[in-house]
């Protein structure tokens, strides 16, 4: 018989497989935070919450986990209550097979956690990637619940399903809520060439989403369902089978396709802890799920369609524009492009937006002492508590329990 290490997929020696990782892992001390469940959901949502004061919620995306902000927690938390969940499917919250991996659930999820904590304040979000997606679900149906936002992500505000249609050039969706392929270039700038202008010489080449849709069958007949107990039999394309065994391709995925440009964190330890998020294929879904509904290609029910624009209306639009939003992106992002920046910041009314020159799209790894720095900015700025100096401390220099 071989002998599996602990280092690779399924990540256990002995053993059947888990679905996520373990509530006592540390990873050689870098999560050294206490893990806490929440089961109202049905299933066990695992989740940080650290420190005291007004809430800061920390949401990260594809295909992270909280372990994305293991550098902001100990600073935040000084002066802050800090809540950083991990959605189903990732990191130490449990992937149920009877569940529908999308947008509405991932919400629906966060709403049924936040409920449970009964919060006293409003949260200060800090959103990225798919996190940026779900918490402005959130903030649209609950605006009074938040203080202000922070966007990591040139991600514009959601918009209503007529307004979607006429971006991408269709006058309706497929039974599944699905656009055609050859209709998505109209409509993300992502897909599209580089022009010769000098403006685009200083955004970087998207890879990600061309790599996730040119991996797609060549056959009309595919269909990803988003319920996860409908996925039957082997990885189908390319795009599937890298994304189904991630626990073998995580540092390809965020580091190359996705964008990171500070190399100098992986390592065996930081390896390990995005790698062993997704020990089985069948705990992969999400990763798979998340890119293939941002490109508007996976199998939705009724209601989750309905989801990405019941919540957006006039009026809570207009509310959550009423709060204070900053954005923050980096210029080497090769998921998200920076071409949509200024609509972006337009969709927010105007606001203000931080290019940081050195960091790819995990702006949480890039730039951990930037971005922690640039929220208790806002937070002061914008009507948060002024704590002591004392207490105002940056981010731990590097050492033996930070990556």
């Amino acid at each position: 018989m071989i002998f599996v290490p602990k280092t690779i997929p399924p990540f256990v020696s002995e053993g059947p497989a888990a679905d996520c990782i373990s509530a006592d892992e540390t990873f050689d001390g870098t999560w050294p935070f206490t893990p806490r469940f929440y089961h109202g959901n049905g299933f066990a949502q695992h989740y940080v919450d650290e420190g005291q004061g007004d809430p800061v919620l920390l949401l990260h995306g594809e295909p992270m986990w909280g372990y994305l902000y293991r550098n902001f927690i100990p600073a935040l938390s000084k002066t802050h209550r800090v809540i950083v969940p991990d959605h189903m499917g990732f990191g130490k919250s449990a992937t149920p097979q009877d569940k529908e991996y999308c947008l509405r659930t991932h919400t629906t999820n966060l709403i049924g956690l936040l409920d449970s904590l009964e919060l006293e304040a409003p949260l200060t979000l800090f959103i990225q990637d798919w996190g940026t997606l779900i918490g402005l679900q959130f903030a649209l149906r609950y605006p009074d619940k938040i203080a202000r936002i922070m966007i990591g992500s040139a991600i514009p505000m959601p918009s209503t399903l007529e307004a979607k249609l006429q971006r991408f050039g269709v006058t309706q969706t497929d039974t599944y809520g699905r656009i055609p392929l050859d209709a998505m270039a109209a409509g993300r700038s992502e897909l599209q060439a580089p022009s010769d202008t000098a403006a685009d010489g200083v955004v970087a080449t998207s890879s990600w989403f061309p790599w996730v849709l040119t991996g797609l069958p060549d056959n009309h007949d595919y269909v990803c369902p988003g319920l996860a107990s409908e996925r039957n039999g082997l990885p189908n394309g390319r795009t599937e089978s890298v994304l189904l065994n991630i626990g073998s391709s995580a540092v390809h995925v965020i580091s190359h396709l996705m964008g990171m440009e500070n190399k100098s964190v992986i390592n065996e330890t930081w390896t390990r802890a995005y790698s062993s998020s997704f020990p089985t294929m069948q705990s992969s879904v999400g990763a798979l799920n998340f890119p293939m509904e941002a490109m508007q290609q996976l199998k939705l029910s009724p209601d989750a369609q309905q989801f990405h624009h019941e919540a957006v209306t006039p009026a809570s639009v207009a509310a959550v524009k009423e709060l204070p939003i900053w954005m923050v992106v980096g210029r080497q992002d090769h998921a998200i492009s920076l071409k949509g920046i200024e609509l972006a910041s337009k969709s927010y009314g105007d606001c203000p937006y931080v290019v940081i020159e050195n960091a790819g799209h995990f702006i949480q790894e890039d730039a951990p002492e930037t971005i922690v720095a640039l929220l208790q900015m806002f937070v002061q700025s914008t009507g948060g508590a002024r704590p002591s100096f004392k207490k105002l401390v940056g981010v731990p220099p590097p050492g033996p329990n930070r990556l």
